[in-house]
């Protein structure tokens, strides 16, 4: 895992990690989609640490090389938190109709889109979801950044 300590903003995490809400909503995913969503390891070792922070190294680019910029990395905070509004579960809750069934947000980019996992495979690979291309109930319109949570933290820079 690499080391994340300088990439966040001091003071902008949403506490400890919710092992709880995050097992509920895992449980959640399996029982309405009827198979398994195993999330990255990286990721969730990453939550325990880094729970929902605002990042400092926050450029990327995709595959295809657009640049984006990570606004905050989504949490599993209760309702009663300040930070709910960034819970993964309330996000994808928001947009699913347009995600469709196997994109996850963890992470809101500038402009309305988000870093999701594509759990169409194992691992899930990470893209960015487009919100002003994405129409319900069609397939979500996505561009891929890369295949492993750890690769995507090695791309985060905090140079343009």
């Amino acid at each position: 895992m690499i080391d994340c300590r300088d990439m966040y903003e001091s003071n902008s995490f949403a506490g400890p990690f919710n092992e709880s809400e995050f097992a509920a909503f895992k449980n959640w995913l399996v029982d309405c989609r009827g198979e398994k969503f195993r999330f990255d390891e990286d990721y969730v070792e990453h939550l325990r640490i880094h729970h929902g922070g605002r990042a400092k190294r926050k450029y990327f680019r995709t595959q295809n090389g657009v640049l984006h910029v990570v606004g905050r990395f989504l949490n599993f905070a209760d309702d009663s938190h300040p930070l709910a509004e960034y819970n993964v579960e309330a996000t994808w809750s928001q947009l699913s109709d347009r995600m469709g069934d196997y994109l996850i947000p963890f992470a809101e980019l500038f402009g309305g889109d988000f870093l999701c996992f594509n759990h169409h495979y194992y691992p899930p690979s990470i893209v960015v979801w487009y919100h002003d291309r994405s129409i319900p109930e069609e397939e979500p319109y996505c561009e891929a950044v890369t295949s492993r949570f750890g690769e995507l933290l090695e791309l985060l820079t905090d140079d343009e």
